[in-house]
This record gives structure tokens, C-alpha cells and sequence, in this order.
């Protein structure tokens, strides 16, 4: 394992992080990578966007079911 992961290391890596916390190793070797690539810092930004509109989703059925009469 070296320093740098691959672009298929980092995309699994920024997937895995939405669910846990990544390790200091594997944060250390992610940031290394975007460091120097383009193609999976935009894929980290889709990603981030990506499930920010699904918590804000969830949120707003979470609201819409609370206001429902029962």
C-alpha cells in the first residue's frame, strides 16, 4: 500500500465516509490524492452533493409525515 491510493481507492474511500469515519491513515492517503487529481476531487463534490440533497429530502418527508392528520 503506498502513499498514494488509486482513483478507485479514493472513489470507495468518499463513499465509505458518508457511512464512518475514515481512519487518520486513509484520510492522510485521500488527501494526498486530491492533491493532485482533479477527476476525483470533482467526484468527492458530487458526492457531498449528492447527499446533502438526500438528507435535505429526508428531512422535508420527515415534516410533510408530521404534519399529516393521523
Amino acid at each position: 500500500m503506498g502513499l498514494k491510493p488509486t482513483c478507485k481507492e479514493v472513489h470507495r474511500l468518499t463513499s465509505e465516509s458518508l457511512d464512518r469515519d475514515l481512519s487518520p491513515i486513509e484520510r492522510i492517503r485521500m488527501r494526498v490524492h486530491l492533491l493532485v487529481c482533479d477527476a476525483c476531487r470533482t467526484f468527492g463534490g458530487q458526492m457531498d452533493l449528492l447527499h446533502r440533497a438526500m438528507r435535505r429530502l429526508t428531512i422535508a418527508n420527515e415534516s410533510e409525515q408530521d404534519r399529516e392528520p393521523k
